[in-house]
């Protein structure tokens, strides 16, 4: 990947960092003269910057998930010294003081401008082939439609089928303007965008790519699986993690870097499950991890071994244990994977069956993927007698694979629409009781005051 490649773009990076998620942000019109896209090269090297198209979401849903637990009195007291960060924590509203910006909502719609850029002008670039011109073309299409299912499962609620297309979903932008009406489409709209993005974008992309931070028909077919899976159209869901795991279906064996002395893992470009590179915008230096969660996690599992570390490791220092991100293994800057993964698809296909009924498929989906998280002398098989003990065992395997990530929240936010596992989150901090109930609106993260100040078109979240 040849980072070296940007200044001859600066025109429209510097658009795309000045535009910072609303026309407001964006003041100044193009100096005459300043170089602009031309060549298919130039959006190659624009898709390839990592600084905006490899980031996702910061620490709120790593905050707001019942991964984490901060009983600690240090971290207790170093969360309450910061009011975002307390307010993530105890899902209250807003997290953001008036004169106070939301980096993550910015950094998601500065990277959509710059695949609003490619989209509408890579077809008529010089220099490069058409299959590059589709590659590119296919790249940002599905990049749009996974920043937009990011924005749309935090800003927005849950999307149901009896309330998408009246629930206020996200801004959809699909031009790279300066001064633009921030209306906020429906649940409804912003998903059909995301689904028609993605199914533009297959036929125009290779299997897999050679750089896992470029989306390949694999990464879009994922996408389009979770999708699906988060608009509980379980029969598509699985359909298309099939098609992704036709095409990429390997898991990653942790023993082998348990075989390392010292432990080695992969950062994500050498790990063959992720599919599409992302990493946090950021990230909490002190996640202590819920006793709930380390009760499913046991300590003879190696997500225990590699990912879990005491609490004198991190800062503030505390009692417990603590989430150890995969980045402490790189031998180069790295995050946690929250993007597109072959692990997460697996697991995926595994609910799916246990829905449709098919236990015991389920079932053995799952022992397969655990034949990789175990010791051999450790491993035992799981077994369900129903259909809806497979589907617990599915929702647990998922806690187990993504824990500390963020991506809990998610599942906790979908996983509400289900009677089975809907219920309420208790946790204290510095002696007050906070409660996230079933059907809350705090499920929506709010909105940053500054954003309807200064864009009166948009409407905030209850």
């Amino acid at each position: 990947m040849n980072y070296h490649m940007y200044p001859r773009i600066l025109t429209i990076l510097l658009f795309a960092l000045s535009l910072a998620s609303c026309r407001k942000y964006v003041e100044d019109a193009p100096v005459q003269g300043q170089r602009v896209l031309v060549y298919t090269d130039d959006y190659r090297a624009l898709m390839d910057n990592p600084d905006k198209q490899e980031v996702a979401l910061g620490m709120a849903p790593q905050l707001s998930c019942d991964d984490l637990d901060l009983a600690d009195p240090a971290i207790a007291s170093y969360v309450s010294g910061n009011t975002i960060q307390q307010a993530m924590y105890t899902w209250a509203k807003p997290f953001y003081q008036v004169d106070q910006s939301d980096y993550d909502w910015n950094t998601l719609y500065s990277a959509m401008y710059v695949y609003n850029v490619v989209i509408n002008g890579v077809l008529g670039s010089k220099g490069g082939d058409l299959t590059l011109r589709n590659d590119l073309l296919g790249e940002a299409l599905i990049q749009r439609a996974f920043t937009y299912f990011m924005l749309v499962n935090t800003y927005a609620r849950q999307y149901d089928a009896s309330t998408a297309a009246k629930d206020p979903g996200v801004p959809v932008l699909l031009k790279p303007a300066l001064f633009v009406d921030l209306t906020r489409a429906s649940v409804q709209a912003t998903y059909d965008r995301i689904l028609a993005d993605i199914r533009q974008a297959i036929p125009l992309l290779p299997g897999v790519q050679q750089i896992n931070s470029r989306a390949g028909k694999a990464a879009a077919y994922a996408l389009l699986s979770k999708v699906y899976l988060n608009m509980r159209d379980f029969a598509n869901a699985a359909v298309y993690a099939d098609s992704t795991l036709a095409i990429s279906g390997n898991l990653y064996d942790y023993n082998t870097a348990v075989a390392a002395n010292p432990y080695i893992f992969p950062a994500q470009f050498n790990d063959v499950q992720v599919l599409l590179r992302k990493v946090p915008r950021q990230t909490f230096g002190a996640p202590q991890l819920s006793q709930s969660l380390l009760n499913l996690l046991g300590t003879k599992d190696l997500r225990y071994m590699l990912f879990v570390r005491t609490g004198d490791n991190f800062y503030p220092a505390f009692s417990g244990m603590g989430f150890w991100p995969r980045n402490n293994y790189a031998g180069y800057p790295d995050a946690s994977a929250v993007g597109l993964t072959v692990n997460e698809t697996w697991l995926i296909k595994a609910e799916c069956l246990a829905r449709g009924g098919k236990k015991d498929e389920a079932v053995a989906m799952l022992n397969t993927l655990r034949k990789f998280r175990f010791l051999p002398a450790d491993y035992v098989d799981l077994t369900a007698a129903t259909a809806d003990d497979a589907l617990q065992l599915v929702v647990d395997e998922r806690r187990r694979e993504f824990f500390g990530t963020g991506l809990r929240w998610f599942d906790q936010r979908r996983l509400d629409k289900d009677p089975l596992f809907a219920k309420a989150m208790v946790r204290t901090l510095n002696g007050t009781t906070y409660t996230l109930a079933s059907g809350s609106n705090s499920f929506v993260f709010p909105l940053a005051p500054m954003l309807i100040a200064q864009n009166p078109e948009l409407k905030q979240n209850p």
